[in-house]
């Protein structure tokens, strides 16, 4: 039983610099002298050359944010907001995995729990901010 599990998680990882990480892991970026960027792991891709390259949904701190004129963003300090903002990148960018707690609307993040917050999703688009839960905004890409 151990055996299978462990095999099975070991499939599932892939290994690039001697990090693990797989679909679905959310991770920081490498941005230069800027802070490291957010993102979730969606795809990854080989490109002709035999490069690994990553399919990467881009999560916003609150001074990225480019809203819409008048609108004023309440977001907590370690706050971040979900895009549909998708880029292919390369693997050496990948600095290391993070953690991000998605929670609904009028959810707390027990105390003491390090970890970033996502509630929200920026349209960047319209440049409006939506509740994760909200049912009325589409994707059209």
């Amino acid at each position: 039983d151990c055996y299978i599990t462990k095999r099975f998680l070991n499939a599932a990882y892939k290994m690039q610099g001697g990090r693990k990480f797989i679909i679905g892991d959310c991770a920081l970026f490498q941005a230069g002298n800027a802070p490291p960027f957010i993102g979730i792991i969606r795809n990854l891709v080989t490109d002709k050359d035999g490069n690994l390259n990553l399919s990467v949904n881009w999560l916003y701190r609150p001074d990225e944010l480019k809203l819409g004129k008048g609108a004023l963003i309440d977001a907590t300090p370690n706050e971040i907001f979900y895009s549909f903002h998708k880029d292919e990148i390369s693997s050496t960018y990948l600095l290391h995995p993070c953690k991000v707690a998605f929670l609904r609307k009028g959810i707390e993040l027990p105390p003491r729990l390090s970890c970033f917050v996502c509630r929200r999703v920026y349209d960047t688009t319209n440049k409006c901010l939506y509740w994760l839960t909200d049912q009325d905004y589409t994707d059209v890409s």
